[in-house]
């Protein structure tokens, strides 16, 4: 999943009921095997203190593309597919390209 993204930003209060999803999304970003394969990418975890803050998800693709995700309003599979389906059409474009 992290291959072709460079950076991630999660942000929100852990106490919060809206922060699972990021929490989910945290757990698999920061599984051994992302780690692996893309060791370069720069993941930033904001907590803030105060519930009622939105729980986002700022993602940085290699092609400068950036997305945010409000990840209140999504579960944590929904947010890692939103991912992961722009990062294969990526991997596709590098396929071809490399042919």
């Amino acid at each position: 999943m992290l291959k072709q993204i460079t950076s991630v930003r999660v942000a929100f209060c852990p106490f919060s009921k809206h922060a699972t999803s990021s929490k989910v999304f945290l757990n698999r970003v920061f599984s051994k095997e992302n780690s692996i394969a893309n060791p370069t990418c720069k993941i930033d975890v904001v907590t803030t203190n105060y519930a009622k803050d939105p729980a986002t998800v700022d993602v940085v693709f290699k092609d400068g593309k950036k997305v945010q995700i409000n990840a209140g309003e999504l579960t944590g599979d929904d947010i890692i597919s939103h991912v992961q389906k722009y990062s294969k059409k990526l991997s596709q474009k590098e396929d071809l390209q490399g042919q």
